[in-house]
């Protein structure tokens, strides 16, 4: 039997999904809903399935095994709540929720309802990640030390902080994931933002420059920084891990090591590719092989919204999970 799958927003990422799931043989594209009617059509014309502008007609209508919701930051409403309820399983694209209130809400309609979930944190599935994990795993880390330095999207909501909730949420998510997946589970965030460079930007109030310092719940510590003003280009991003008597530096082409040699490096395993492990993850009903679920992907949106709080606050402040244990 295939899996029908639909979707809930038909934009740029949504449609990198599409044509991922259109390779895979027993997988089907039934349903693409968008509250932009010609959105959706464009989207079905391509790969098929019925155009909807109403996710809860299209859960009513269709016979969905997975629903992939692929929306802005702020148009988290119901439909992971209703699709769970519905026993539809989920793929989320990053940042899942808003705020930790919805998160919570939609947690609890997932673990009632035992459908599977996947959160889109595609970096975690990269062999280069799996290979700094790999290395650290049995070395006590001293301080981690994370950057994301790039430009400033087009995409009008993402520069507005009631909507987007600001870089650290919308897009840093990747750095602060990867911190977690590496090193561990964040306890405690201090934050500090500015607007700097990017003053004369229409409609813009999110800040342009922040910088975090942050207690893993292990006792390391680090720091992460990120801005979006490059936009001629010169961005980067990077993870520096600091340990007894040498350096790690993890970024897309392995794992290195300073001094040279001060410890072996493994071989960098084989990506894989996340919608293909969430449609295997469906048919096995085995969930093991999914990297982050959305209880996994709402921790790590915890210290951005943590941040976000802090950098308001001019106080550290703890995670909602570190606090709720």
């Amino acid at each position: 039997m295939g899996i029908n799958v639909g979707f809930v927003g038909a934009g740029g990422r949504a449609r990198s999904h599409m044509r991922a799931l259109s390779n895979i043989e027993d997988v089907e594209i039934v349903a693409i809903c968008d509250i932009k009617e010609e959105t959706a059509q464009s989207a079905t014309s391509e790969f098929g399935g019925t155009a909807y502008t109403d996710y809860r007609v299209m859960l009513d209508s269709e016979n969905l095994t997975a629903m992939y919701v692929v929306v802005p930051t702020f148009a988290h409403y119901d439909a992971e709540i209703l699709a769970a309820q519905q026993g539809v399983h989920m793929l989320l694209e990053k940042p899942v929720v808003p705020s930790m209130e919805k998160g919570l809400e939609i947690l609890q309609a997932v673990q009632k309802s035992g459908v599977l979930t996947s959160v889109g944190y595609q970096q975690r599935y990269t062999g280069w990640a799996k290979q700094g994990r790999e290395f650290l795993k049995d070395k006590p880390v001293a301080m981690a030390l994370a950057y994301r330095w790039g430009g400033l999207p087009g995409t009008p909501w993402w520069r507005v902080m009631a909507q987007s909730g600001g870089q650290i949420v919308e897009q840093t998510t990747h750095q602060i994931d990867l911190l977690r997946y590496l090193v561990g589970d964040v306890a405690e965030v201090h934050a500090y933002y500015a607007t700097r460079a990017l003053n004369d930007v229409e409609n813009l109030d999110i800040p342009d420059v922040y910088a975090l310092s942050l207690k893993f719940e292990n006792g390391a510590v680090g720091t992460l920084s990120s801005t979006c003003v490059l936009r001629n280009g010169g961005g980067s991003n990077a993870i520096d891990i600091i340990m007894r008597d040498m350096r790690a530096t993890v970024a897309g082409n392995g794992v290195t090591v300073f001094p040279g040699g001060a410890a072996e490096v493994g071989e960098i395993p084989e990506s894989e590719d996340i919608d293909e492990v969430f449609m295997a993850a469906i048919r096995s009903g085995d969930g093991s092989g999914i990297m982050s679920d959305f209880e996994d992907g709402l921790r790590s949106l915890d210290i951005s919204l943590a941040a976000n709080k802090s950098a308001e606050t001019g106080q550290p402040e703890r995670t909602y999970f570190s606090q709720n244990r």
